[in-house]
């Protein structure tokens, strides 16, 4: 009875399962429809120039990677004869142009019957057949970015319901004072609702300060005018990173691709500064996520507040990416901000009182393991584990120190979760392996003759 209910129980969210596809089949369909549509009205006669971003190499080498110089190339509208779903791909990418969705659109339209026998497909595959599996990978084949977020979906939903969710509701059962109830009750009387923000320092807010810098910089831009429309263009780039997978902008340090393995890749770093504060919540990490998280917030607003101007010498710094934390053989933990490059030679002292190092990092070979959702301390380590296993199932490389490792958040706070860009990285070295000794065969057997055919008496000497 016990097995036919587990059963049914998995039948029943297989359904489940089936009909959400469905669904998004369904939608699916009325889009490419619409997108069609909207294609059908625009004039063939405008074949555009258009700016679009090379494709990352891909295989054992690959170039140059940094955020400081954007590489362009001009190009002809794509070509017809790319698969439908890179064309459908581009619809979806925040950073296309005008000219490029029209030209995606229209690509679509010519390659109408292919995307109509995939479809239907798909449907054959989904509904007859119930394989959701093939059905994706007809759709949205490996290598497309459709593909990569509706995976990443699939794994921060995963993540949620195993490792999210049950910590929320340990860490509700362990600080049973902060019940629903007892936020009414702080709401309900202001005294105690001030004491509990003036004990916690992650909510203290100086409000003078606050009304000082906006007072400034409505002045800065009274003074200025033309500045109003390029910080209104800054916040409207800037608020297109919800849905980027990596922010735009924003220095970062510069690498080379070296070597492409089963799901990770190997980079070349070159040498950069940082500054790092201990969030020293290695001990307790596990055992308390709240404190971790309150510790980590705490870091964050301390190295922050270097680059915006709190250093001896009141230099304001642009926001570099990506955020680090780094987790030692003994265990120390720290987060680090990437130091701009022009400050690198020149680095204003933190100010008196803060916990911040200046460290200039050199030449490192790093494996790189990406992974979407949220970087919780379950998720880090099976990260890990899964970076070692691929790193010895191809054997070109090996880690310096498993125990050591470095942490990549690329993302601010509001980046949806599935978008968001995680990376585990670990120093590694080549992996170069002794080569056997050859026996020389025939040598071997020319001695064997010789001693056989030597007297006994010859043998016998020393």
């Amino acid at each position: 009875m016990e097995i036919h209910n587990i059963y049914t129980l998995m039948e029943s969210r297989k359904r489940r399962k089936v009909r959400c596809y469905s669904t998004f089949l369904a939608l699916a369909v009325v889009i490419v429809a619409i997108l069609a549509f909207a294609g059908m009205m625009l004039t063939e006669s405008h074949t555009p120039e258009l700016t679009l971003k090379p494709l990352a190499p891909r295989g054992r080498f690959a170039g140059k990677c940094s955020s400081r110089r954007t590489l362009k190339t001009k190009m002809r509208v794509a070509d017809a004869k790319e698969p439908w779903q890179r064309q459908a791909d581009k619809l979806i990418d925040i950073d296309a142009t005008s000219e490029e969705r029209i030209a995606a659109v229209r690509n679509l339209i010519e390659q109408r019957e292919a995307i109509e026998k995939d479809f239907t497909s798909a449907a054959q595959a989904l509904v007859r057949d119930r394989d959701v599996a093939s059905a994706k990978d007809i759709l949205y084949p490996t290598g497309t970015e459709a593909r990569r977020q509706i995976d990443a979906l699939d794994k921060v939903l995963k993540q949620l319901q195993e490792d999210i969710l049950p910590e929320i509701s340990r860490a509700s059962r362990s600080q049973g004072n902060y019940t629903i109830s007892y936020l009414r009750k702080l709401l309900q009387n202001p005294q105690e609702l001030q004491s509990l923000l003036q004990k916690n320092p992650n909510f203290q807010v100086n409000a003078t300060d606050v009304l000082n810098q906006l007072r400034a910089e409505f002045s800065e831009l009274s003074q200025h005018p033309e500045d109003v429309q390029k910080r209104i263009n800054s916040y409207i780039d800037e608020s297109k990173n919800i849905f980027r997978r990596t922010p735009a902008n924003l220095e970062m340090p510069t690498f080379t691709v070296t070597y492409v393995g089963n799901g990770y890749e190997v980079r070349q770093y070159e040498p950069y500064s940082i500054i790092s504060t201990p969030t020293r919540t290695q001990a307790v990490a596990s055992s308390n996520p709240t404190a971790a998280t309150r510790a980590n917030a705490k870091a964050f607003n301390t190295l922050a507040s270097y680059l915006f101007g709190k250093n001896e010498a009141k230099k304001s710094m642009e926001m570099t990416a990506p955020v680090e934390m780094t987790v030692d053989e003994e265990g120390t933990k720290n987060m680090a901000f990437v130091l701009p490059s022009e400050f690198a030679q020149n680095t204003p002292q933190p100010a008196e009182g803060d916990d911040i190092t200046v460290q200039a990092l050199p030449t490192q070979t790093v494996a790189v393991l990406e992974f979407p959702g949220f970087a919780t301390e379950k998720e880090i380590k099976k990260q890990k584990d899964v970076l070692i296993k691929a790193i010895a199932a191809d054997g070109d490389f090996k880690p310096v120190d498993e125990t050591s490792y470095k942490v990549l958040q690329w993302n601010p706070p509001y980046t949806l979760p599935w978008l968001r860009r995680n990376e585990i990285c670990i120093k590694v070295v080549p992996d170069i392996k002794e080569a056997a000794v050859p026996v020389d065969s025939e040598a071997v057997a020319v001695e064997a003759v010789v001693t056989e055919e030597l007297p006994d008496e010859i043998q016998e000497e020393p």
